[in-house]
């Protein structure tokens, strides 16, 4: 993943705003143990504000459980916000914030629609952005599945657009167990959404599809139509849609690989995301060359050492690459 780096500093605390995009899934649950703690640190100075329902309450649970279990790694706290509903946003901030929370305001399931103009009222008008909080996230639920996905990439374009300074995470709709037309939606929800992030630079915390493989990385999918369509993991739920323990604690592990890439963005050319590039990402980037003007095969390495980002991998990707070798 290609990153520019934006300092941005919020009471006192610097922090980093990805300014080109990256897409966190399954496959950067299992980092998060080896994060060094200095990165650890960094997010335990973030603050976040986060509107859901409750699937939302599930992962908010997760996040409470890996902080009993080891606060010195895991120190992002959660205090509630109240909501609106005359308003249609949170309650305002309290003054002042406080470094590692979530401000979490559970707003219900007031229907897909009400749930954007909830959080666009909630950043504008309450005061949920830099300098209260740092990152700013809201989360549909699987009911949603008649979401408008270019209402949502356009709403919170619409905020990054209007408050620079706050850092807008992106996520996609969870899924259910079911083998469904509803679940079908979803899942194009979900690659609308993907797709936006990808071609515009955004972060996304791309939550289903960590919800649709298990802790080993092996997907949980179903045919329909003859195409292939995620689902959530069986062993993450005991409702077929709701995260049970394990499910949660597993997403909130998701949530702190999104935090750090706020809090440390990846070194441009590490492959392995062991902090640094050394020979075993230079194999990497040689495996991916694939020379002027021939496009690349578009896999996630070839995607990493195109740096340029003129679909193919040549001379000026590794010129770029180069630079951080050690």
């Amino acid at each position: 993943m290609r990153f520019a780096i934006v300092a941005a500093i919020s009471a006192g605390v610097l922090f980093t705003i990805p300014s080109a995009g990256a897409i966190i899934d399954h496959g950067d649950i299992d980092a998060v143990g080896s994060l060094p703690q200095t990165t650890m640190d960094a997010i335990g100075q973030q603050k976040w504000f986060f509107s859901h329902a409750s699937v939302g309450g599930n992962m908010i649970s997760g996040m409470k459980s890996l902080r009993t279990a080891d606060p010195t790694r895991y120190q992002l706290q959660v205090s509630s916000v109240g909501y609106s509903s005359s308003l249609q946003q949170a309650n305002n901030p309290p003054s002042p914030t406080v470094n590692g929370r979530i401000y979490d305001c559970s707003r219900g399931n007031p229907g897909w629609q009400s749930k954007f103009t909830i959080f666009d009222r909630s950043v504008r008008n309450a005061g949920w952005r830099v300098p209260a909080v740092d990152v700013v996230m809201d989360k549909l639920c699987y009911i949603d599945e008649a979401a408008s996905a270019t209402t949502y990439v356009d709403t919170l374009a619409a905020i990054e657009a209007d408050h620079p300074d706050t850092v807008v995470v992106y996520i996609t709709m969870p899924l259910t167990t079911g083998e469904d037309s509803a679940n079908v939606l979803r899942n194009r929800y979900n690659e609308a959404v993907r797709t936006y992030c990808e071609e515009h630079g955004k972060l996304l915390y791309d939550l289903a599809d960590m919800e649709a493989h298990d802790p080993s990385g092996h997907p949980s999918t179903f045919t329909s139509g003859g195409k292939t369509y995620q689902k959530l993991y069986s062993g993450y739920t005991s409702d077929g849609g709701h995260l049970n323990s394990t499910g949660g604690q597993r997403i909130a592990m998701g949530w702190y690989a999104v935090a750090a890439v706020i809090a440390a963005p990846p070194v441009q050319g590490d492959f392995t995301g062991d902090g640094q590039v050394d020979k075993a990402d230079l194999e990497r980037f040689l495996a991916s060359v694939s020379g002027p003007a021939i496009p690349h095969d578009g896999s996630a390495d070839s995607l990493k050492a195109d740096f340029d980002g003129d679909n193919d991998v040549d001379q000026d990707d590794f010129g770029r690459f180069q630079r951080n070798l050690e």
